[in-house]
């Protein structure tokens, strides 16, 4: 019997049911998160830092520069893939008080400085120092000469504060050069922060497709890729039973030839010439190619919510949900270009936030990726005015997106706000996926419904 293994939701392949014991002892020791469903036989694997909260600030007085917005929506995108939740906000400090991880990073120009250099304002609280000291570890590789400022009487200690600090006019190339190495090194910073304090290993860390790299002909094999390996095996055995079903004949015709006089030598070679013409006939015959069945083209996905709800105890500030939308393709047509609707209400108590940017900043801020710009965007200028109307969101990706059979495709970390409501009321969160030039389109299997 076969056990099936998931990994964050998606099918990885399968394992016999004898090495449950060993494979659960293997993901404890290397710190994923593993359940065992023993009614369906299956296992579901996650990264071991599901459920952890990182939230990221920019700079307080300006409300967050172009510059800082790509920093951190770079650091961002390296931990979400880790799979903790990460929170990119400009200035509400309270979200720090129910977090794992809060770091705040800001940009500041100088006239008079003549290099750049990395300002750590650190307080005096010993629960943040074990996060300052893997930040600064890292960030001393950056390249960028790190500084320390100790602050007394912080407002905010649970966050940790960095400051780049350019002379001013500085190059735009050498500014790109900064914020990409600060983003590299400030998340392996947070990285190595779980890491040593939860004692696990870095593997358990890495995306699914990373690991395929590493385990894929031990447990996540493809179905095509082993029915693959069986057909290469099959070829190979059947070319052998060729070439040994023709060696009798090979040795009867020495047999043959040993009784032939010298004076009938010239058909001697004629046969010789036949059989081997013969031979060579037998070796190249090709298999029969056999007609592909005809497969039903079906379009399917699953639609569904992942949150996290952050509850403050001050009745004064607001309640904040996190949450990822997926959307895996159980069909087999491709899905392309997901443009996602979010149904709110009561319409005038929430608010919708998270790095979702409006069509005329896309140009000058979203995240600029290897292929171009990624990440999303609000379907109309007028956005805001029409959610205020109707209650719902309209959100596309900012590059053009193929969602294949089995894959999934995910809209991370939309961030939705409102303050506590009447006793009896509650607030709704529904979701629609459309695809395929808006032809086709899902509703989430579940909502988002929190009551009061």
């Amino acid at each position: 019997m076969d056990v099936e293994v998931y990994y964050s939701g998606q099918r990885g392949g399968s394992m016999p049911y004898a090495a449950l014991p060993a494979f659960r002892l293997f993901c404890k020791q290397n710190g994923f998160q593993l359940k065992w469903d023993s009614t369906n036989k299956r296992v579901d694997l996650d990264s071991g830092l599901k459920g952890k909260v990182c939230v990221l600030f920019t700079g307080i007085s300006s409300g967050g520069t172009a510059y800082e917005w790509e920093v951190l929506g770079n650091v961002q995108k390296f931990l979400s893939d880790s799979g903790m939740e990460v929170v990119l906000s400009q200035n509400n400090p309270s979200l720090a008080k129910n977090t794992d991880v809060a770091i705040r990073f800001s940009l500041k120009e100088m006239r008079a400085l003549e290099k750049p250099r990395l300002i750590f304002f650190q307080s005096e609280d010993e629960k943040r120092q074990d996060l300052v000291k893997c930040l600064r570890s890292e960030m001393q590789q950056s390249g960028i000469p790190c500084h320390y400022k100790i602050t007394k009487n912080q407002k905010q200690p649970t966050i940790v504060h960095i400051q780049l600090q350019l002379p001013l006019y500085t190059e735009v190339n050498k500014r790109k050069i900064y914020a990409e190495k600060i983003a590299l090194h400030l998340a392996s910073g947070v990285l190595e922060y779980f890491q040593n304090g939860l004692h696990i290993q870095p593997m358990a860390f890495l995306p699914p497709n990373i690991l395929k790299l590493f385990y894929s002909t031990m447990l996540f094999t493809s179905d095509e890729e082993s029915q693959q390996g069986v057909k290469e095996k099959a070829l190979a055995e059947e070319q052998i039973m060729i070439q040994e079903s023709d060696q009798p004949s090979a040795e009867a015709s020495d047999s043959n030839r040993e009784g032939i006089s010298e004076s009938d030598s010239e058909r001697e070679e004629l046969l010789i010439l036949a059989e081997e013409e013969l031979l060579e006939q037998v070796v190249t015959i090709h298999p029969v190619e056999e007609v592909p069945e005809q497969v039903e083209m079906r379009t399917a996905a699953e639609v569904y919510f992942d949150y996290t709800l952050i509850h403050s105890e001050s009745v004064e500030k607001p309640y904040l949900l996190i949450g990822t939308l997926q959307v895996k393709n159980t069909g087999n047509v491709e899905l392309k270009n997901p443009i996602v609707c979010l149904r709110v209400s009561p319409v005038d108590s929430i608010k919708m936030g998270g790095q979702v940017l409006p069509p005329k900043l896309v140009e000058t801020m979203a995240v600029q990726g290897t292929s171009g710009l990624k990440g999303w965007r609000y379907l109309e200028d007028d956005w805001f005015a029409q959610a205020m109307e109707r209650g719902e969101y309209w959100i596309a990706p900012i590059q053009p997106v193929t969602i294949t059979p089995e894959s999934t495709e995910s809209f991370q970390n939309f961030q939705i706000s409102f303050m506590k409501q009447e006793t009896g009321k509650g607030i709704v969160v529904e979701g629609v996926v459309l695809c395929n030039d808006q032809t086709v389109h899902f509703s989430a299997n579940n909502r988002i419904a929190v009551s009061f």
